[in-house]
């Protein structure tokens, strides 16, 4: 095995895949949103207000990277009340 191989299947080993949890714009309550947003990623009302204007305004809103089984946590709670959701 090269050295290149080497980094590179080091590399590989070491760089978990991080994903997206993405909130789309729905037809629901504003305040309900922003204090689900909050249960699931304990973020602060600020910061939750920010993601629901985004998916508001833009039609959607990244609400956390990170690793698939961190991100099925959050989601799990968001679809309590039937966000629209999708980890991508």
């Amino acid at each position: 095995m090269s050295t290149i191989e080497k980094v590179q299947s080091v590399t590989d080993i070491e760089s978990p895949v991080l994903r997206k949890l993405i909130l789309f714009n729905s037809n629901h309550v504003w305040e309900q949103v922003i204090l689900q947003l909050q249960k699931a990623t304990g973020f602060d009302i600020i910061q939750c207000e920010q993601i629901a204007v985004i998916a508001h305004t833009k039609g959607k809103a990244t609400v956390k990277s990170g690793m698939v089984s961190e991100l099925s946590k959050i989601n799990s709670v968001l679809k309590e009340i039937n966000l629209v959701t999708e980890i991508q």
